[in-house]
């Protein structure tokens, strides 16, 4: 890949491009397609200098050249130029193939490893840090249930970069359960950050020890029981100043007050705790290559429910969240089809789900959408993720919806 600068005099908001925009080491800021969704957004995509991949970008290079050199034979001025030349390549250029919602968080997933091992002081992290964010966050308001989808299924298949897949997922859910319990929305904002970035005191620990079955040995149980505080530690040397998001990191594994009501504790040990508990539910759905992932209704019951078999406040906005039945994981339907859920529905037991394989055990050529209001369709239970050999059209399924 050829990288080639790209002026951000012809950035514009809500005018997708038709190639992706990326940063100098070639990472991807701004997929084909994909539009700069905030002024935010905007200010860290200008704040940085921008490149494309020559071949993806040489035929809009191409008309934008020919645009300008006519409306200079036509005697316009250069700002006229610079000014409308954008705005006539989006009606011609042929746009490329705009990135699929799995590919756009694979992407994230890159972007955001690569901070966090990029975390120290002097570097560029921050700003990269809360470009993820704020694209992650675009991202999951335009397409919720597709994100979970992705983010579930690649949990219980997937153990390579196990942290930032973690991370991304954990934010997810995060993203879903905080409006439920009212916060305002600059807590949201710290929670957001500190999901991402909470286990980096142990990112490559994490990494390994999900793609290996070695005991732990005692440095490795200290690394893991220290990477709150580490972690803490490296996001305020790296120059971070939100308070709130470093005190979230430090407390995430800090379960004292529990049994206390969630308003009656100050705002970081309410977002310490949400985050906690998500932490501990998507770790549940993930695979290791120790242990396969846990089904979604036990981990739910064992991160949602409290002392006396009830949800709390915590475990009752994580079940409005992501439901009993995730999107992204299977399910055995009272018909007899085993199906994957690629969407949440009305009630936390009563998902969307794509049929795969038939009453009769074969695969269906087609997938099809069945509703589980319908009592002929309603779910019989979760299906273990290594019971299931077929691997979902992920693409054709999502568009089901």
């Amino acid at each position: 890949m050829k990288l080639i600068p790209f002026s951000h005099q012809y950035l514009r908001r809500d005018k997708p491009l038709p190639f992706g925009l990326r940063d100098a080491d070639g990472r991807l800021l701004l997929a084909a397609g994909e539009a700069v969704e905030n002024q935010n957004q905007m200010n860290l995509l200008t704040a940085q200098p921008l490149f494309s991949d020559e071949s993806e970008s040489a035929e809009w290079t191409r008309r934008l050249q020919a645009a300008m050199d006519v409306m200079i034979r036509q005697g316009a001025t250069l700002s006229q130029v610079v000014a409308v030349a954008p705005d006539m390549e989006s009606r011609d250029a042929r746009p490329a193939r705009a990135a699929t919602v799995p590919e756009q968080w694979e992407d994230l997933t890159s972007q955001l490893d690569a901070t966090l091992r990029d975390l120290r002081p002097g570097s560029d992290w921050q700003p990269r840090l809360r470009s993820v964010h704020q694209r992650a966050r675009a991202l999951l308001q335009r397409r919720p249930d597709a994100g979970l989808y992705h983010g579930v299924y690649e949990a219980g298949h997937s153990t390579q970069k196990y942290s930032s897949h973690h991370a991304m997922l954990t934010l997810q859910v995060c993203e879903h359960a905080a409006p439920l319990l009212g916060w305002p929305q600059e807590w949201v904002d710290s929670l957001g950050l500190a999901a991402l970035s909470m286990n980096v005191g142990m990112h490559r620990l994490q990494d390994q020890l999900a793609t290996t079955e070695l005991p732990l040995s005692p440095d490795m149980r200290a690394e893991i029981d220290q990477h709150p505080l580490v972690g803490e530690r490296l996001l305020r040397d790296g120059g971070a100043t939100d308070a709130l998001w470093l005190q979230v990191v430090r407390l995430h594994h800090d379960a004292s007050g529990s049994e206390l009501p969630l308003a009656s504790l100050p705002p970081d040990r309410q977002l310490a705790r949400l985050l906690r508990r998500v932490d501990i539910f998507t770790a549940k759905l993930s695979r290791r290559a120790a242990r396969m992932p846990m089904s979604p209704v036990q981990a739910a019951r064992e991160a949602c429910l409290g002392a006396g078999g009830v949800p709390d406040e915590i475990g009752g906005a994580l079940l409005k969240a992501v439901g009993l039945y995730p999107p992204g994981s299977f399910v055995e339907l009272v018909s007899g089809e085993i199906g994957i859920v690629v969407a949440r529905g009305r009630r936390a037991n009563l998902p969307l789900v794509a049929g795969l394989v038939g009453v009769s055990g074969n695969v269906l050529m087609e997938p099809v959408l069945r509703d589980t209001l319908d009592r002929r369709y309603a779910v019989k239970g979760a299906v273990p993720v290594g019971a299931v050999k077929v691997r979902p059209p992920h693409d054709k399924l999502l568009a089901l919806r």
